[in-house]
């Protein structure tokens, strides 16, 4: 399967987010903190409609932030 390329906000949280992209390389140890963020500050975000990297690379992708 081809990698998806990812648009707009949703290029940060690829290649550019501070906790993503380590937790999805040489960091696993971020990963709950990347998963806390997630459910929390990106589902309130989602709720009230306000762009967010993790939720755009998840619809644009089908993966978590965490999800290489």
């Amino acid at each position: 399967m081809a990698k998806k390329k990812v648009k707009g906000i949703g290029r940060f949280c690829e290649s550019f987010c501070p906790f993503c992209v380590p937790a999805r390389g040489k960091a696993p140890w971020l990963k709950p903190v990347v998963k806390a963020e997630y459910y929390t500050v990106g589902k309130l975000m989602g709720f009230l409609r306000i762009p967010w990297p993790c939720r755009s690379r998840e619809k644009q992708t089908g993966k978590k932030p965490w999800e290489g």
